[in-house]
């Protein structure tokens, strides 16, 4: 009978075990499956949304070619311009978070000049700045850093996409770096709506919108594609509310990289 009982208690914690390593299996499943769905809401907003635009504006080329004036034809062009801009943005952030969540993520790495990497970034978020003033401030001895300077330029373009999106047309944003301690700081400030202290760390996770900015389009996945590529440099990455409004971007990155200068003898 001792027996019996001590293989019928164990017949039922084998049978918990199992139960709740199903139910494991459904939870698991029904976020994938969640996400999954989160994803493609979202990318099928954010493509309709320029694809609507460019055909629209090219429409109105066509069907209006012989009224409209140069400024006109210039300013459809432009719009179709933003459309696809917006657009390949959204397909390097998708590919970015493919290689990063896949571990296919690999640092082409090497010295590369601080203010280079901010001044292609800017040129890349050109034409969405519209009259947003943009301050830059960076000293005269700051290092280079031995990094993957086009890894690292999606960064500074998603911070400074981000400000431009959720701060209003004439504005300013900010843009400084240092070097302390043998440690880079680079810094985004905007002066627009800001985020909650609550969020400082949320907003790095994918797919994640705060309340008081959904009803400006995204897909939540800039943010953490820009802290998946800091992590892979040994850096780290930060979100705060300024005090005057708006929010901080902080970017930490090693200057003094030793696993290169241990690989090269230096």
């Amino acid at each position: 009978r001792v027996i019996e009982a001590l293989a019928g208690l164990a017949a039922v914690c084998i049978a918990r075990i199992h139960f709740e390593e199903e139910a494991q299996i459904a939870r698991v499943a029904a976020e994938s499956e969640r996400l999954r769905t989160a994803l493609l809401d979202s990318i099928s907003h954010e493509l309709r949304t320029p694809l609507a635009t460019i055909m629209g504006a090219i429409t109105g080329m066509i069907e209006s070619a012989h009224v409209l004036s140069s400024e006109d034809q210039r300013e459809l062009l432009s719009t179709v311009r933003d459309g696809a801009m917006r657009m390949n943005r959204l397909v390097t952030n998708l590919l970015g978070m493919v290689r990063l969540e896949s571990g296919m993520l690999r640092l082409n790495k090497h010295w590369c000049d601080i203010s280079d990497m901010i001044g292609v970034a800017l040129g890349e978020v050109q034409d969405a700045l519209q009259h947003r003033r943009v301050h830059v401030s960076l000293p005269d001895n700051l290092p280079a850093i031995y990094v993957d300077d086009v890894l690292l330029e999606q960064v500074l373009v998603n911070l400074l996409s981000n400000a431009i999106k959720y701060s209003p047309d004439g504005s300013e944003i900010y843009i400084s770096a240092k070097c302390d301690d043998n440690v880079v700081f680079i810094e985004v400030r905007d002066t627009g709506i800001g985020i909650r202290p609550e969020e400082a760390e949320r907003i790095f996770e994918k797919f994640y919108r705060s309340d008081t900015t959904r009803q400006i389009p995204g897909t939540g996945l800039g943010l953490a594609i820009c802290k998946g590529i800091v992590d892979a440099h040994g850096g780290n990455i930060r979100a705060q509310p300024a005090k005057t409004g708006g929010t901080i971007f902080t970017i930490q990155l090693p200057a003094d990289d030793a696993e290169h200068k241990e690989n090269t003898g230096l």
